[in-house]
């Protein structure tokens, strides 16, 4: 026996065949191809001369004949992707069990070499599969009229007779959407895919939907891609971006995104949470564990192979098959982190210091000023000035010509027991305001910064040098996250909170509106906005600064620089300013539910809002009686309509209601004497 391969010789042909079995080509062709005309005896002699001649018939020549290739093209967008790569492979295993084979064409992407991918393996092919075209519909659907026999991968036309397997990329993003909400995260960044992509489109409506579901979610949408070096490009929005969590078009993206996050030094998930799409094999196996929606890949291209064959032989293709996918958790999803609490530094970084800085990360939103440097005149107290939006927009006013004994946020009162801790005149039946020399000082005498609260104890102290209240302040700065505001920007929320205790006697607050003059009731918690801002009033009572002042509405809002100009003691709307525009702002102001007095509201005058601890009476505070007050603002980057505004007062009343902290050992506000 030879050990050597038979040397090579001229390969047969049909013609050998024929005639050594001595029947014509056209004989041999038709026992080859199966057909029962040709007698059984002829046809064992051709089959005896093609074992002996190790004939193999052409396939070429053979498709031909027969006018099919047992081929099938399959089209997709990119290859490199995985979640395509898994369903080419349910397509092959399935097309291969009927005898199919595949071919396979890589659009890298590209709309405009789509059609001519298609109809170019279509030539060669029996029927195709389109996996996730990005052609628009009407290319689409001119394209599907000629391909036929034809199946679609992720895209649906409506009223097309062109049968169809897809994925339910909406509910895919409700769950996740919802999921994260669970997880306390209510600011998400979506990172988009292919604007072409029938998918992308579809987790956008999830989008939608979920946004309707839950009133304090916010989804931002930010266009990236479908590659990893798509999710890796945009670390630097995602990083400035204010987002907890974020979800990508595909695992593609996420798994870019996480790479890329972990060299800028962002710890998924406990600074950000990660989701991606579809489940891929690398998902399971990264660091973190990608948080995804599963999507049944495989089962995609075996049920498009499945219709892709029934229209091969004539049949319907059934009808549009829409799978529902399914969210799995992994290590890169985690509950919201709490938010930081403020850094606040004074001179030295020490807390005793004339002025203290509050800090929310790389922003500088509020400076509070002990108020030693104020005139004697101007009632010296710790203020809060400026207050600055989160945007950079700043919201307080001090020292304006109008008012100089205005100073931004502070605590300031007309009338205790006849001296002034408000400033500058003083209101005298029958004389009107008049310059006196009753001004007092709130004087700092302990701070401290307790988990980013910061808790102060002052001393008022009249002109004769008595104490004649000792206070407990504290104030919190904090973000907050506007609820049914997809600005994409949370906001600011500011509040402060006294309680006043007399040193041992009675002492009565009054106001200008107890001394006589109608309608100026100030005095308590005061708030001075920017004097050269244009503003409007809006109010849970209706618009106007007359609607709101001297109200007990639920809340007050001031909106800052909006497009136009709106009456302040009206609301109407008017012709916009003539000054340049400038970011709108909007400052809602609401009271501790428990503690709340009436408003006094200044808008045509001046903008300003306060607490009118002595409305239209006069208010004791005993030893056993302390005052509690407080004042609270949130400021939002942008012109907010009643709706809104009310909305955050619920979410803040509704945070009011479930605090942990006892209302029982709370002290409760005095009414007026009268």
């Amino acid at each position: 026996m030879s050990n050597r391969f038979p040397s090579a010789g001229p390969t047969p042909t049909i013609s050998d065949v024929a005639e050594q079995a001595g029947v014509s080509k056209a004989t041999v062709s038709r026992v080859l191809n199966g057909k029962a005309t040709v007698d059984a005896a002829i046809a064992d002699r051709v089959l005896a001369a093609v074992d002996a001649l190790g004939y193999r018939p052409s396939m070429l020549a053979r498709s031909l004949s027969l006018g099919r290739t047992n081929t099938i093209g399959v089209v997709v967008p990119d290859l490199e992707n995985p979640m395509f790569q898994e369903i080419l492979r349910g397509v092959t295993r399935a097309a291969a069990a009927d005898g199919y084979r595949v071919l396979v064409t890589d659009t890298e992407e590209d709309p405009a070499d789509e059609a001519a991918a298609a109809r170019e393996a279509r030539r060669r092919c029996d029927a195709i599969v389109l996996c996730s075209p990005r052609l628009a519909e009407p290319e689409l659907r001119a394209l599907l009229a000629e391909l036929h026999p034809v199946v679609l991968v992720n895209r649906e036309l409506a009223d097309s007779p062109v049968p169809s397997v897809s994925i339910d990329y909406a509910s895919g993003m409700e769950q996740v959407l919802a999921e994260l909400h669970a997880l306390g995260h209510q600011r998400i960044l979506y990172l988009a895919g292919p604007t072409a992509s029938q998918g992308d489109r579809l987790r956008r409506v999830g989008i939608t939907r979920a946004r309707s579901d839950h009133d304090d979610l916010s989804v931002d949408i930010v266009t990236a891609g479908s590659a990893l070096v798509d999710g890796a490009a945009v670390v630097e929005t995602v990083v400035q971006h204010d987002a907890t969590a974020v979800v990508a078009f595909n695992d593609l993206v996420a798994l870019g995104l996480v790479s890329a996050l972990r060299g800028a030094g962002v710890s998924v998930p406990s600074a950000l949470s990660v989701v991606g799409f579809d489940d891929i094999p690398f998902a399971a196996f990264a660091v973190p564990a990608l948080s995804t929606v599963s999507v049944p890949r495989r089962e995609l291209g075996t049920e498009a192979w499945t219709r892709l064959r029934d229209s091969i032989g004539g049949a319907e293709g059934g009808h549009p098959l829409v799978f529902r996918p399914r969210f799995v958790a992994r290590e890169s999803t985690a509950a919201r982190p709490a938010a930081s609490p403020p850094v606040w530094r004074g001179t030295d970084h020490h807390p005793i210091s004339p002025q203290l800085t509050a800090r929310l990360g790389d922003r500088e939103v509020l400076v509070l000023q002990d108020g030693s440097g104020l005139e004697p005149t101007d009632a010296p107290r710790p203020f809060a000035h400026p207050v600055t939006s989160l945007g950079g927009t700043a919201v307080t006013e001090s020292a304006p010509d109008d008012h100089p004994h205005h100073v931004g946020l502070s605590m300031a009162v007309a009338d205790v027991d006849g001296v002034s801790y408000w400033g500058g005149r003083t209101y005298v039946a029958g004389q009107g305001s008049t310059m006196l020399d009753n001004h007092g000082v709130q004087r700092v005498t302990e701070t401290e910064v307790d988990a980013g609260v910061l808790r102060q104890s002052l001393d008022w102290i009249g002109r004769d040098g008595t104490t004649q209240l000792r206070e407990s302040r504290s104030t919190v700065v904090e973000e907050f996250a506007v609820p049914g505001v997809g600005s994409g920007v949370p906001a600011l929320r500011v509040a402060v909170s006294s309680v006043l205790q007399t040193t041992g006697s009675t002492v009565t607050i009054g106001s200008p509106a107890t001394n006589g003059r109608e309608g100026a009731g100030y005095g308590g918690w005061f708030w001075r906005l920017p004097a050269d801002a244009h503003r409007s009033v809006l109010s849970a009572d209706g618009p106007g600064e007359s609607t709101a002042h001297g109200s007990s509405a639920s809340w007050v809002a001031f909106v800052l620089d909006a497009d136009g100009s709106v009456d302040p003691e009206t609301g109407d709307t008017t012709e916009p300013a003539s000054t340049p525009p400038r970011r709108p702002t909007t400052v809602l102001f609401r009271q501790p539910a428990a503690n709340a007095f009436p408003w006094f509201v200044r808008a045509a005058e001046y903008p300003g809002i306060g607490v009118s601890l002595a409305a239209t009476s006069r208010t004791t505070i005993t030893a056993d009686t302390p005052l509690v007050t407080g004042l609270e603002a949130v400021v939002v980057d942008g012109a907010l309509d009643a709706q809104q505004a009310d909305a955050i007062h619920r979410a803040l009343l509704t945070a009011e209601e479930r605090s942990t902290e006892p209302r029982s050992t709370e002290p409760r506000s005095t009414g007026s004497d009268a």
